[in-house]
């Protein structure tokens, strides 16, 4: 597996938590709805950190090879 698809992965599941949050947990819930939504974005947000490192990466390695 790739950095990029895990990357994308991990996105994809911080995605699906915050509508989890948004829509399956019922508004009675307090503050637990809140700590699940700001996990869910900190998926999101380190989902996108891995996929642009792993594009970096993909592409430094893309110029190593066009090099030799």
């Amino acid at each position: 597996m790739s950095i990029t698809l895990a990357g994308m992965l991990v996105t994809f599941s911080g995605i699906a938590v915050v509508l989890a949050g948004l829509m399956v947990i019922p508004e009675e819930a307090g503050p637990f709805k809140y700590v699940v939504i700001a996990i869910g974005w900190v998926f999101i947000i380190i989902g996108i950190v891995v996929r642009i490192y792993g594009m970096k990466m993909e592409k430094k390695m893309e110029q190593l090879k066009q090099k030799k």
